[in-house]
């Protein structure tokens, strides 16, 4: 993982869908060239005790980080006291895959545009963040496309409640890696030192965050590497081998809502006039505003509030947002 030739295989597969490279075989006629290929697409899933990969890589990936709380180990010990099956049933989750295999189609987001402008352009590698944040949508919509509706073409509408679960599942994972949102126990390791240094002391040792906090050596050593990374701590200490002298860098950054809220996507989902409804969004095909149905210069939309889609004309969100609905 840490040499220049398996980050560039890496890169290749992450970006092209495949592997491609040349090299020198060795035969009885002497060297000759060879080039090898590999094609995809395949999915990769790589482990790290590192802070970062390489620079280039991460940004084609979401990096999630393992949290090192207390509570999150007690809760490993109480998994793993819990036991669990030994042979688990893997059919259904082959049959879904046969499934998905067979019943393949086009997605559209037709609120795709929408969010593109709401999404604020703060760091160069939400570009490749928004192109996974669309795939993701798409795979969601496929997952439940016999909610979903389709349209004269039969490309399958993604709603929006699809990017309503997406936006659960990596909104703080997607602001962390672009470096607009700190992690929370990076975070609570800035604040112990400065509550150390607020006692009137000049610097403070990984030693005493890690008394303050009460965890390990090696979580504190992992979480004051990733704060001196970002900034937020300073090291005095130019010698190598000696103890870390942190005091505080950079104040910490307010918090930024870097994808929208779903509410805000309201009206960007219609339901086509000719194609039935699948469902009736929890108020019987009526208006959650006016109660009344759909009318000819102005058709119900599908509007969602903390994930929860609900029917209503345009007319009746541009007056009455964000006022709760009955």
């Amino acid at each position: 993982m840490a040499s220049d030739f398996a980050t560039y295989l890496i890169r290749s597969l992450l970006s092209e869908g495949r592997l491609r490279y040349e090299t020198v075989e060795k035969t009885r006629d002497g060297l000759i060239p060879k080039l090898i290929e590999r094609e995809g697409p395949t999915g990769l899933i790589v482990t790290t005790t590192s802070v970062r990969l390489h620079p280039e890589n991460e940004t084609r990936m979401l990096s999630l980080n393992v949290s090192d709380t207390r509570e999150q180990t007690a809760a490993v010990f109480r998994a793993l006291a819990n036991g669990g099956p030994q042979d688990a049933d893997v059919s259904q989750w082959k049959a879904l895959q046969t499934w998905l295999a067979n019943s393949m189609c086009e997605v559209g987001i037709p609120y795709s545009k929408t969010l593109a402008e709401l999404i604020p352009p703060l760091a160069v590698r939400l570009r490749r963040d928004f192109k996974t944040i669309l795939t993701l949508i798409r795979a969601h919509a496929l997952l439940h496309q016999t909610n979903r509706h389709k349209n004269a073409s039969g490309c399958l509408i993604a709603d929006i409640a699809d990017y309503a679960a997406v936006r659960d599942l990596i909104a703080e994972l997607v602001a962390e890696n672009a470096e607009v949102a700190i992690k929370p126990e990076v975070r609570e390791t800035v604040g112990a030192v400065a509550m150390l240094l607020a006692d009137g002391r000049e610097e403070i040792t990984q030693a005493e965050i890690k008394k303050a906090l009460k965890l390990d050596k090696s979580v504190i050593s992992r979480r004051v590497a990733e704060a001196l990374d970002a900034g937020l701590l300073r090291n005095r200490e130019d010698r190598k081998g000696r103890a870390a002298r942190l005091v505080l860098g950079e104040p910490l950054p307010e918090a930024i809502e870097l994808l929208p809220r779903p509410e805000r996507l309201h009206g960007c989902v219609g339901v086509e006039e000719d194609k039935p409804r699948s469902r009736n969004c929890g108020n019987g095909g009526q208006c959650a505003f006016c109660g009344k149905g759909e009318v000819v210069d102005d058709p119900l939309l599908t509007a969602s509030t903390d994930g929860e889609l609900f029917l209503a004309h345009r007319k009746c969100l541009d007056r009455e947002w964000p006022s709760k609905a009955v």
